[in-house]
């Protein structure tokens, strides 16, 4: 009996020692299972951990900004620049407009209001056939030497602000602005007031700086007396 005794004892002793390398296996399971779930969090912490410094970084560079360029005056900002382009090319659009086909000047009067009487009649038809004709076809306006001079002055205006400020413009937008002020000079060719006009359009049509975005504040409520009562 004695030795049935042991024999039991050492079965229970063998379970033991089974049940706790179980036991020690399935904790070791679950401890690989946690570093694995670690792991592959520990990109989504990093990046909740650099956050507050990011957002840090911005509010410096915001207030750096400010300093630089509102209190300090050492340069404008963008779009204080992209103001003065626009600026620049809307007296240019200017110009084009006021050159673009102007109709002929009003016939003299005399001293009693009315028109002076042509002496031959050949030349009323024939004046009356070229304003009808002038009606019908749009010619192709050049400017003058004065008109092309002002043209240049506010050329090299634009040219200078993409200088100056070429870090504010990406290296594409100031390949082809320059390239659409060299064809509004007449670089590349000659151009007629109507094709420059059709620049100045493709140019606002095509760069966001040239986009006047709006505040939202409606018209009626930024001229006094015209608000809604």
């Amino acid at each position: 009996e004695s030795i049935k005794h042991i024999y039991e004892l050492n079965s229970v002793v063998r379970m033991s020692l089974i049940e706790m390398q179980f036991i020690k296996k399935e904790l070791l399971s679950a401890l690989v299972a946690m570093d694995e779930l670690m792991g592959s969090n520990e990109i989504n912490m990093q990046i909740a951990a650099m956050t507050p410094a990011v957002m840090l970084l911005m509010a410096i560079r915001k207030g750096f900004s400010f300093v630089f360029y509102a209190i300090l005056q050492v340069g404008k900002s963008k779009d204080e620049i992209y103001a003065s382009f626009r600026q620049t090319i809307l007296d240019i659009e200017r110009l084009l407009v006021m050159r673009d086909n102007p109709p002929s000047p009003p016939a003299s009067f005399d001293h009693w209001g009315s028109t002076r009487p042509s002496t031959n009649n050949c030349n009323n038809s024939a004046d009356e056939t070229i304003n009808t004709r002038q009606q019908f076809e749009k010619p192709n306006t050049i400017l003058s030497a004065e008109d092309l001079g002002m043209l240049l002055l506010h050329i090299h205006e634009c040219r200078n602000i993409l200088w100056q400020s070429r870090r504010r413009f990406r290296s594409d937008v100031l390949r082809n602005v320059a390239e659409d002020l060299a064809e509004l000079a007449g670089e590349r060719g000659p151009v007629s007031v109507s094709q420059q006009l059709q620049i100045i359009t493709r140019m606002a049509r095509t760069y966001p700086f040239m986009k006047v975005v709006s505040s939202g504040i409606p018209f009626d409520m930024l001229i006094p007396g015209t608000g809604r009562s």
